[in-house]
Parts: C-alpha cells; sequence; structure tokens
C-alpha cells in the first residue's frame, strides 16, 4: 500500500517515511506541489496522499487545499489528509466537497496519522 507524502520539513517527512516504512507501507515523497500532483498521477494507485497545507509552491499547485482540490477532481475516492499547524486556516479554504478531508494539527502523533489509514475514504 502507497502513501504519498507531501512536506517540505524534511525532518518531519524522513520521520513519517520512518514511521510509516516501518508499519509496511510503501512511500513516496515529495516538497513541491507540480512534483507531487506528477507523482500522484503516474505511481499510484495510492491508499493515501497526506499534504501539508504550506510547501514549496509549484508553478500550478501553490498549496495542499489545491493538491487536493486537484486530486479530488480526478479521482474523489482518493483518501487525502492535510497536515499543518494552522487546521482552522487550512478548512476554511477547502472547497465545500472536501470540508470533511482530515485536516491534522502539528505537531501530530503517528497514532494520529494510522486512525486515518484506517478510517473509510469520504463519501462523494
Amino acid at each position: 500500500m502507497k502513501i504519498l507524502i507531501v512536506e517540505d520539513d524534511e525532518a518531519l517527512r524522513s520521520l513519517l517515511v520512518k514511521e510509516l516504512e516501518e508499519r509496511g507501507y510503501d512511500t513516496r515523497q515529495s516538497f513541491r506541489g507540480d512534483e507531487a500532483f506528477y507523482i500522484w498521477q503516474h505511481e499510484g494507485p495510492w491508499k493515501l496522499v497526506l499534504s501539508d497545507y504550506r510547501f514549496i509552491p509549484g508553478t500550478k499547485i501553490k498549496d495542499g487545499v489545491q493538491l487536493v482540490t486537484a486530486i479530488h477532481e480526478m479521482n474523489p475516492s482518493q483518501k487525502m489528509a492535510i497536515m499543518t499547524a494552522e487546521p482552522e486556516e487550512a478548512r476554511e479554504k477547502l472547497p465545500n466537497a472536501l470540508w470533511l478531508l482530515p485536516v491534522l494539527r502539528k505537531p501530530f502523533k503517528v497514532d494520529q496519522l494510522l486512525r486515518v489509514l484506517r478510517e473509510p475514504v469520504l463519501p462523494l
């Protein structure tokens, strides 16, 4: 089961990769929006896309909300979550179709992420 992690903080990204791979998940990583979207399109299917709210913006994908919105438009059944220190701000920017998307407040425990992995995909 593959997980795409989009995070520009290398230390956090490495920690998440280590924790998830120790639990048997295959991970791919990115710290840029356009690159993450390309990886999502070409290397799936994905169990989860875990995106930071803010990362190094690309030409088209500037933040995590734009990334999950673009993915949702192509595949509404893709399981996704956003991680951020500003959950209220991130949630306000989500489109109505993604308002129930899990938003993990940084810093979060790996157990919280594992719970997200066990939850069902949001209804369409």
